[in-house]
């Protein structure tokens, strides 16, 4: 099960070739025949600690020195020479990796085994990006793994994560990417004991080296004084370096955060605004609402898409007016943004929209139906469907699309039917799979009317999710549909209804659960088993411990990992080792080999191809994953089965309902790569849970920074085929280089 839980300006996407590293540079004003956006410009650059490097000497040095040779040699009289300059002192040796040491490296991440002899060869090698990638990879590694110092099995106080106390150490380290590698993966790693040292990389005078150690700052922002952290955000500090900390204030998680964001809105700097308003749209802060819409005409649209987005957080009616004006903003993320706000403030309380002008409200939200961006014209349904219960107009028009509209607003349309009109008669008889889903979703009186009727259906979407859409409050009189899924042949069905049933009642909770583990062990997909582990682990039961110590050696990593969480968490004891992983692939050699050259990877669509620069130095074994499924024909006749307006396209996967995947997961490969339009993402339902589902975003997307590994970059297509896709639009195929 896959899922990411929006919102930056223009600029161009080169032809990328090997690995890539984003670095912020001044804004161009160019047009570009592919738009790319981020918080702010990028300049596409070689990761230094990912690429393989070899010196030689210049033929013309080469030269120099000979023709000197030979003056000096048939010269019978020289005269005294002047003195020699003084020798500039020669650069630091730099050279690639070996097969072997990469090997190594990518066994060591793809195990989450911390190997002390490995690591100290690495963060005291010589070469700067032997000590980077090692940095890297510990930032992989040790958010799973622990140093066991008495070797006990468990995390004692006073035990460090796995390579914190080797990557403290590099704060002083001459190389910057080398810093910058270290600040990040202690970022990932998250352990308190990091935070001095963050504050000392915060403080270096390298702008990208600062800037990451802000950005792994916020990361730790339970442990982290907000003082300290708003010192990175005031005036004083270099505008780069601020814009970034106050892009994560979000993170705190306080009032108190949030208006320093909102304080920064003031500010003269386009970029420092465009940065508190996004921070402001990750958090609703209502006593920043009338600064907001301020800035509702500001000239840089991904400012003014990120006030929408922040003002649907706070979800006021006063708001309204500033909404219904920014539906027609010349830029579609504006437009999005807006209508979504205005069905938040519906959501919030329906007779906020009640106001005079409603009738004209409701017809600018109808202009959004002919808009040419199919995003703007999906996000329109929902707050269309609230309008339609006080206008005819917008009724006429819900009901005229859920029968003529296309496939994707065909099924919104009837989710907004549903929720608002409360008549099953008014929706279409011919609903497809998708259609009856958002029926389920509406949570209304038609949604209970249909639930039993959709748990017989014949699509396993739709019987999964007419249990998934049981509210906590009807478990118990769906219960025998709840129990009927159990037996589901589907395992996806399954996973919902051991979900469902864990919250029951039932006098045999346990003992079912246990059977549907033991059923689940011979599944492909580990989806029931992973529900039932996790159910059963919320059962207080004597034998509870027992067994949770006894998954920590499963042969599912994923299980391991549940394990451990449910005894640090459950049974509030210490963290107990689950690593090394059971991992043991024989073609490490191969992924390390087809990672040294560049590779694209094209999305045949029947709308047009995509084109993708794949991140094989930031990303081997997960661009190696990709071509491999690609190549066995894997993705043909899928989906991009999710499409959020302004977010993100997913698709890769075959059962093209979100909860489909090889039948096997990969470790993530977080990165340094950051989330700017265009960035092409592996989908993850939890840590390590990738396999095929990925997606591609419209728009920048700091916030899954360092949560989702980045393996790609769309070079070609975003514009007419990205930007163009509805939910449900057909993959032919994905083809991959040789």
């Amino acid at each position: 099960m896959s899922r990411i839980n929006v919102a930056q300006t223009l600029l161009s996407v080169p032809e990328l070739a090997g690995a890539l590293r984003l670095r912020p540079k001044a804004r161009s004003n160019q047009e570009a025949e592919e738009p790319v956006d981020a918080a702010h410009a990028y300049a596409y650059q070689p990761t230094p600690a990912l690429r393989l490097k070899r010196y030689h000497l210049h033929p013309m040095r080469i030269a120099a020195s000979a023709l000197l040779l030979l003056t000096v040699a048939c010269t019978t009289v020289a005269p005294v020479p002047p003195p020699l300059p003084a020798p500039t002192p020669s650069a630091p040796k730099v050279y690639g990796f070996t097969i072997e040491e990469e090997m190594r490296i990518l066994q060591a991440e793809d195990r989450r085994e911390y190997d002390p002899a490995l690591v100290d060869w690495g963060i005291h090698h010589p070469n700067a990006l032997h000590r980077a990638r090692m940095a890297l990879a510990l930032g992989r590694i040790g958010p799973h793994t622990f140093v066991d110092a008495n070797g006990n099995g468990v995390r004692d106080e006073g035990e460090r994560q796995a390579g914190v106390a080797q990557l403290v150490t590099l704060v002083s380290d001459p190389d910057a990417n080398v810093r910058a590698t270290a600040a990040f993966a202690l970022g990932q790693i998250g352990d308190p004991t990091s935070v001095d040292a963050l504050l000392q990389f915060a403080g270096d005078s390298d702008g990208n080296v600062a800037g990451e150690a802000v950005e792994a700052l916020s990361k730790l922002a339970a442990h982290v004084p907000l003082a300290r952290y708003a010192a990175f955000a005031g005036k004083e500090t270099p505008e780069g370096i601020r814009a970034r900390a106050i892009r994560f204030l979000f993170r705190f998680k306080t009032d108190e955060a949030s208006a320093i964001a909102a304080d920064a809105l003031a500010s003269p700097s386009p970029r420092i605004r465009e940065e508190a308003t996004y921070a402001l749209a990750r958090r609703p802060y209502a006593p920043g609402r009338a600064r907001l819409e301020l800035l509702g005409n500001e000239p840089n649209p991904q400012t003014r898409a990120n006030v929408m987005s922040a003002l649907g957080r706070i979800a006021s009616p006063e708001s309204l007016t500033l909404l219904i004006e920014a539906l027609r903003d010349p830029h579609p993320w504006v437009r999005t943004n807006a209508v979504v706000a205005i069905a938040r403030i519906a959501a919030k309380d329906r007779h906020a929209i009640e106001r005079p002008l409603m009738p004209q409200d409701a017809l600018r939200v109808i202009e959004l139906l002919d808009n040419p961006d199919p995003g703007c014209r999906a996000s329109s349904i929902d707050a269309l469907g609230y309008y339609s219960v006080n206008s005819e107009p917008a009724r006429l028009r819900l009901l005229e699309i859920a029968a003529n509209g296309s496939r994707w607003d065909r099924e919104l349309a009837a989710g907004a039917i549903a929720k608002n009109l409360g008549d099953e008669k008014l929706l279409p008889a011919d609903l497809s799979g998708w259609a009856r889903v958002r029926v389920l979703e509406a949570a209304s009186a038609v949604s209970d009317a249909v639930r039993e009727r959709y748990a017989r259906d014949t699509d396993p979407l739709v019987r999964a999710q007419a249990l998934a859409t049981i509210a906590d409050d009807h478990i118990e009189s769906n219960l025998p549909l709840i129990k009927a899924g159990l037996e589901d042949a589907d395992v996806i069905v399954r996973g919902y209804a051991i979900g469902q049933f864990a919250k029951s009642h039932d006098a045999n909770k346990l003992a079912t659960l246990q059977a549907a583990e033991k059923r689940s062990r011979s599944d492909k997909q580990n989806d029931a088993r992973l529900a039932a582990i996790g159910s059963i682990a919320e059962i207080d039961y004597p034998e509870r411990e027992s067994v949770l110590r006894g998954l920590l050696s499963d042969r599912d990593p994923i299980v391991r990992r549940i394990a451990a969480d449910a005894i640090e968490q459950k049974l509030k004891k210490p963290r107990p080792q689950y690593t090394p992983l059971p991992v043991n692939r024989v073609d490490y050699a191969q992924i390390v080999d087809w990672s040294r050259q560049p590779h694209t990877a094209t999305i045949h669509m029947t709308r047009g191809n995509i084109q993708i620069a794949l991140l094989t130095q930031d990303a081997p074994i997960t661009t190696w994953n990709f071509a491999q499924l690609a190549r066995g024909k894997y993705f043909d006749n899928s989906s991009f089965m999710r499409v959020v307006p302004n977010f993100v396209i997913q698709g890769g996967d075959p059962r093209n309902d979100m909860e489909g995947g090889p039948g096997y997961a990969i470790r993530d490969e977080i990165n340094l790569q950051k989330y700017t339009r265009a960035a092409v993402g592996m989908a993850l339902s939890g840590p390590d849970t990738g396999g095929s589902q990925f997606f591609i975003t419209h728009s920048a997307q700091p916030h899954l920074d360092g949560g989702y590994t980045i393996f790609g970059r769309v070079t070609s297509g975003m514009t007419a085929v990205v930007d163009q896709t509805e939910r449900g639009d057909r993959v032919e195929t994905i083809t991959v280089d040789q």
